[in-house]
C-alpha cells in the first residue's frame, strides 16, 4: 500500500517521488466510476500510479484521460508507459507538446544537452512514444467529459510555451502543474509558503485562469 491523499470530492494525489520525496505529485479526479490522472511525473512513477489506482478501485479501463499540465519530463516523463498500463485513456497536451509524444527523440536530446546523457537517462530512462491516434491536443476552454462532471483545458503559457492548466469545473478547481510556480515545503517558515517562481526565459509569466477556484 502505498500514500494517497484524499482532498474530497473525487480528488485524489500520491507522492510521485521524483527524487526526493514531496518533489512532486500525480492527482486522480475520480466521478462515477471514470477517472482522469494528471501528471505523470517520470517512469519510475508509473507503477506507484498503477498501484494507487488499483487503490482507489479503479480498473484498467476506468482511466479515460491521463492529462499533462506540460511536456518537462518531470510531468510528462511517465506519459507513454502509463498509456501502454491504461489502454483506454488518451493523452490530453498542449498542441505544441502532441508531437513531442508521438516521437519524444527530440524531446530526450533536450534534456540530454541540459543534463548530460548519464544523468538523464539515470532520471528518465527510455521514453515510451505514444501512438498519435490517442492523444487529444487540447485548446483552450475545451471541455473533457469525465462522468458526471467536466474539466475544463486552459491554455496558461508562462513557465512554458506548452502549458495547460485544468479546470474541474464541479468543484470550482484548478490543477497549475508549474503555472503559478513550484512550492518548496523545506523551505516554509514558520507556516508560511516558500514559492519559487518557474517562468522560462523570455516567456512572458502573465497567466490567467479568469478568476476561477481552488488551486492544486
Amino acid at each position: 500500500m502505498i500514500p494517497v491523499y484524499n482532498y474530497g470530492n473525487g480528488i485524489f494525489a500520491i507522492d510521485a517521488q521524483y527524487e526526493r520525496p514531496l518533489r512532486s505529485a500525480i492527482h486522480f479526479v475520480v466521478d462515477n466510476g471514470h477517472a482522469a490522472i494528471i501528471d505523470t511525473a517520470h517512469n519510475a512513477s508509473v507503477e506507484r500510479t498503477v498501484q494507487a489506482a488499483a487503490q482507489l478501485g479503479l480498473k484498467r479501463e476506468d482511466v479515460d484521460y491521463i492529462c499533462l499540465t506540460h511536456i518537462h519530463l518531470d510531468h510528462a516523463g511517465g506519459a507513454g508507459a502509463l498509456m501502454r498500463k491504461f489502454g483506454n485513456a488518451r493523452l490530453v497536451v498542449h498542441p505544441r507538446g502532441a508531437r513531442h509524444m508521438v516521437n519524444p527523440t527530440q524531446l530526450m536530446a533536450g534534456v540530454k544537452a541540459v543534463y548530460g546523457e548519464a544523468e538523464a537517462e539515470r532520471l528518465y530512462g527510455e521514453l515510451v512514444p505514444v501512438p498519435e491516434e490517442r492523444i487529444i491536443a487540447a485548446t483552450d476552454e475545451m471541455p473533457l467529459k469525465l462522468g458526471n462532471r467536466e474539466l475544463c483545458c486552459l491554455d496558461t503559457p508562462g513557465h512554458a510555451r506548452h502549458h495547460l492548466s485544468f479546470y474541474d469545473t464541479a468543484v470550482n478547481t484548478v490543477f497549475t502543474g508549474d503555472a503559478f510556480g513550484v512550492s518548496c515545503p523545506e523551505l516554509d517558515v514558520n507556516g508560511r509558503q516558500s514559492v519559487v517562481v518557474s517562468s522560462s526565459p523570455k516567456v512572458s509569466t502573465q497567466v490567467s485562469v479568469r478568476g476561477r477556484g481552488n488551486f492544486l
